[in-house]
Formats: C-alpha cells, sequence, structure tokens
C-alpha cells in the first residue's frame, strides 16, 4: 500500500468514526410530561495513545411516541380473562361483542431510569425542526450526539 493509500484510509476512517448514527444508551432519567430524556451513550470513544472514555451524558432527547389506526377504525371484539366483569360466564373469557376506536391511538413512551433505549442521531441540527419550522440548520453540527432521538426500548 502507498503512503498515500494509508494516508487516505486513515483520513477516511477517522472521518467515519466520528459520525454518529446510532447506539445503545442508558436511561438516567426520564420527564414524562416532556417525553423528553437523560441519556448515557454506552458506547466509548478512543483516540490513539489514548485508553477509551465514556461519550459525554445528553440532556433534553426526545422520545418518540406512535400513533396507529386500530384495524382502520373499524369496529374489533376483544376478549379479557374475567376480571371484575359483572357478565362472567365461567369460561375465563368474557366477550365485548364491539368495540370501535374513532380516532388514532398513541402509544406513549413510558421509560425508567436504566433502561437501556436505541437513540439515533440526527444528520443535522434537530432543534428547531422538531417544533415543525422548515429551517437550514447550518453545517455546524452533523451526526452530533445532541442531536439524539430514542426510538426504542431494547427488552431485557
Amino acid at each position: 500500500m502507498s503512503n498515500a493509500s494509508a494516508f487516505f484510509d486513515g483520513l477516511l476512517g477517522s472521518a467515519l468514526v466520528g459520525i454518529n448514527t446510532a447506539m445503545p444508551c442508558k436511561v438516567l432519567s426520564y420527564d414524562a410530561a416532556t417525553c423528553t430524556a437523560k441519556i448515557q451513550p454506552l458506547f466509548k470513544a478512543k483516540e490513539v495513545n489514548k485508553e477509551p472514555q465514556s461519550l459525554p451524558v445528553v440532556e433534553g432527547v426526545p422520545v418518540l411516541f406512535q400513533r396507529y389506526k386500530v384495524h382502520n377504525n373499524n369496529a374489533i371484539a376483544i376478549s379479557t380473562d374475567k376480571g371484575g366483569h359483572s357478565q362472567y360466564t365461567g369460561t375465563g373469557e368474557h366477550e365485548h361483542k364491539q368495540l370501535t376506536f374513532t380516532e388514532s391511538v398513541e402509544m406513549i413512551p413510558d421509560l425508567s431510569v436504566g433502561d437501556v433505549v436505541l437513540a439515533v442521531f440526527c444528520q443535522r441540527a434537530i432543534d428547531e425542526a422538531i417544533q415543525g419550522a422548515n429551517v437550514y440548520p447550518g453545517a455546524a453540527r452533523m451526526f452530533s450526539i445532541h442531536d439524539a432521538v430514542i426510538v426504542g426500548v431494547f427488552k431485557q
């Protein structure tokens, strides 16, 4: 391998290692009212001739929720155990003949301290864009851990 090849391979490797795409993180705190969390990335960074270092804690990380149409807002039947139903038939189940969701159902996050989540890191700064504004984010921040969004929880 030529010196130029080695130089460009090293340069490319250095650039790529600084691009954050997604990583597991531990939840340090969660604010259910704002759907934001404080997280600790679980990968470490290493510089040449230095020991690996933990990445910094990231605060105010938005947590995505999901919005679903249930059965396209058509009636569905569900079954539950006897629970507190007064019409319990003795079979161990009580069937509701019809249940209709007339609006979409939102699945709200329920994070706990210590949960391991998957955070993705947006291509550009998201500060203004997550408010719905059409913005030019500039080039100062790209793939930063400060532009994290929590997209899910790992089952443990």
